[in-house]
Order: structure tokens, then C-alpha cells, then sequence
């Protein structure tokens, strides 16, 4: 049997056809079913023909999702005249509708930089 077929269902006693249906709890797949179109009771279980790959694609996104690993930690170098940004200055006044720079009285954006720049303590 095949999904597509036509058979007489056991159960509803009407002509219908084999439906595949998936089995899930959960996320996890548990299998597969030949199912009535019409009451969808199950007919026959499906046997997996890609069980062997199925394994493996389950064992590469295992591996893929490796938390046991350590990765190399990378260190970014900057120079401390780069990271001259309003947000991190003393002048600056944080407001939930327009942020403002003290030193210049002017509204600002919090990623701007400017000469007169002095970090916050």
C-alpha cells in the first residue's frame, strides 16, 4: 500500500483513498501513517526508507548545535579615539523624545561624536 490508493475503509466502510499522514509529538517526528481521506483513521504504518539518512542529517545538526565546544574567543583592539559617541559623553542629557547635549544646548543624536568630548565617569 502507497498513499494514492483507493481502498474501502474498515472503519467508516466508505470508498476512499490512503492519505500519509505524520506523526509528531511535539518537534520530534515519531513516524509516519497511512490514513483514510474520508475519517482519517488509521490504515498501515509506513516503514522510514531514508531511516539511514534521517540519522545522519540528525547527527550533522547535533554536531552543528554543539554547545560542549569551546569556540576561539575574538578580541577586538580600538583605539580609545574612536569610541568618542554622544551616549557614552558627561554632556549628555538622555530624554525619551530628544536627546540633548549640555556643552552645546542643541538636540543630538546618541551615535554622534564631536571634538569636545569627555567620558563619562
Amino acid at each position: 500500500m502507497k498513499a494514492g490508493d483507493e481502498i474501502q475503509c474498515p472503519h467508516c466502510g466508505k470508498s476512499s483513498f490512503l492519505k500519509k499522514t505524520v506523526i509528531i509529538d511535539g518537534w520530534t517526528k515519531k513516524g509516519e501513517v497511512l490514513s483514510c481521506a474520508v475519517c482519517s483513521a488509521k490504515i498501515a504504518d509506513l516503514k522510514s526508507e531514508n531511516a539511514a539518512e534521517d540519522k545522519k542529517n540528525f547527527d550533522k545538526l547535533a554536531s552543528f548545535l554543539n554547545e560542549n565546544e569551546k569556540l576561539p574567543k575574538i578580541e577586538i583592539k580600538s583605539d580609545e579615539n574612536e569610541k568618542r559617541f554622544c551616549k557614552d559623553c558627561s554632556h549628555f542629557i538622555k530624554h525619551p523624545f530628544n536627546d540633548k547635549c549640555g556643552l552645546h544646548n542643541k538636540f543630538v543624536n546618541p551615535m554622534d561624536d564631536c571634538k569636545e568630548f569627555k567620558r563619562k565617569n
